[in-house]
């Protein structure tokens, strides 16, 4: 009768923790009954990919295989989203059928800890959204803890990396110690990470291990809320690219313009590529990748690009040709060099272990650069507006811009789209002919 009372069979028996009676039953010898196998470790992680509307990807690695499972929710985890297929050592769950912008808890099976994250916004959303971009962190002891630890501080939304995450992606000691680093910002906030001449050392395996859209290729894009973001390989290796040279195919190209041709016109554009169009380093020549700075350029006619975020360069630069918006991004941790401020085109720039906020209401994105103090070294307007967006006062003050340099005045986003800093009619700005 205890048998049938409590499930038929041993093995339901111990799962059935409310029958009192299970001593009882002929033959159970509680000392001699074997416990549920431990999860695994966690190796590296957890941290969040691809997020978009409805929908995350946690990924995180373990020491030995097993199947992916998340319990996540909005009070406490209490919904289960398990990983297909075999069992594997690199996870990746997704978590379906999340409600637009909205704090969810989650843990990640093998984890102690329940963290946090804010699930992606409707496309097309107004905001607001804050942003943070940062790059060139290459686990510099220390010193790129310390830019994370800074960004982690302000909470975002949403993680851009504009590549050169490590010194060297074929060590896999130096990601354990990247992911340990990061681990106060990305286990509550997805990243989209550029890929960095570093990421190609061991021909791109561990970028697409851990970062990439299996089965894509390294450059896409996607709408958060009212951005649509696109990232960019520069350092393509079909196109045949080296540790020490990048290439950006004709494809590549090709892709970007019929991806922009299917963006709304009062959507912002942001770019995120590893080497960006153009970059003025001190006592040397006006660098940057012709190939993308053509891309970007011919990609800008077809809509036009609000801001192009690059790293490459170990500093902090902001500039403006042929209306072009251009920040480097690259004071994430690695040994920095010295930008040339006088630069033609030049609105800002800084050696600093550094990193950059965007917040975007509505019609209006503006931005600052902090150091790892939290001072401010930079404040610059994107996109402005009269009205922001329609929502409450408190969070309209979050995305109200700094008073940039008057050169930096933004014209605000009519449908007639005017270009500013310069024209792409043949002619080029005074600033360029000077940068040449």
């Amino acid at each position: 009768m205890l048998a049938r009372a409590c499930g038929g069979s041993l093995a339901l028996l111990l799962a059935l923790s409310g029958c009192d009676k299970l001593r009882a039953f002929p033959g159970f010898d509680p000392e001699r009954a074997v416990p549920p196998p431990a999860p695994p470790a966690v190796a590296m992680g957890p941290w969040l990919i691809e997020p978009r509307a409805g929908q995350l990807t946690v990924a995180w690695t373990t020491l030995e295989p097993s199947v992916g499972r998340v319990w996540y929710g909005t009070r406490e985890p209490d919904r289960l989203a398990t990983e297909g297929g075999a069992e594997v050592t690199d996870h990746r769950v997704v978590l379906p059928s999340l409600q637009p912008s909205t704090q969810y808890r989650y843990r990640i099976e093998g984890a102690t800890e329940t963290a946090w994250f804010n699930s992606a916004p409707v496309q097309g959303a107004e905001g607001p959204i804050h942003v943070v971009v940062y790059g060139e962190s290459h686990t510099n002891n220390g010193d790129h803890a310390l830019v994370v630890r800074a960004a982690a501080a302000e909470r975002p939304q949403l993680a851009l990396h504009t590549g050169n995450l490590v010194s060297s992606a074929r060590e896999e000691p130096l990601w354990r110690v990247w992911f340990q680093e990061e681990r106060d910002l990305l286990a509550h906030t997805p990243i989209l990470a550029a890929v960095g001449n570093q990421e190609i050392t061991d021909l791109g395996a561990a970028y697409t291990r851990f970062f990439q859209r299996r089965g894509m290729p390294a450059y896409g894009s996607l709408d958060y809320g009212p951005v649509h973001i696109v990232v960019l390989d520069s350092w393509e290796i079909a196109a045949g690219a080296t540790a020490q040279k990048g290439a950006f195919s004709e494809a590549e190209k090709a892709w970007l313009e019929e991806d922009l041709r299917r963006v709304p016109e009062e959507r912002h554009v942001w770019v995120v590529v590893h080497e960006g169009p153009w970059a003025h380093v001190k006592d040397e020549r006006m660098g940057g990748s012709e190939s993308v700075r053509a891309a970007i350029l011919s990609a800008h006619r077809v809509h036009p690009i609000e801001a192009v975020f690059s790293g490459r360069q170990r500093f902090y630069e902001r500039g403006d040709i042929y209306g072009i918006r251009y920040l480097i991004v690259g004071g994430g941790g690695a040994p920095l060099e010295e930008p040339d401020s006088a630069g033609a085109g030049v609105q800002a720039a800084a050696a600093a272990l550094s990193f950059a906020t965007v917040d975007v209401c509505g019609c209006h994105a503006t931005g600052r650069v902090k150091d790892i103090t939290g001072k401010v070294i930079d404040a610059f307007t994107l996109a402005d507006c009269p009205t922001p967006c329609s929502v409450p006062d408190a969070l309209v003050a979050v995305a109200t811009p700094v008073a940039p340099p008057a050169q930096d005045a933004a014209p605000g986003r009519k449908k007639s789209r005017k270009r500013r800093g310069g024209t792409l009619d043949g002619k080029k700005p005074a600033a360029e002919n000077r940068s040449r």
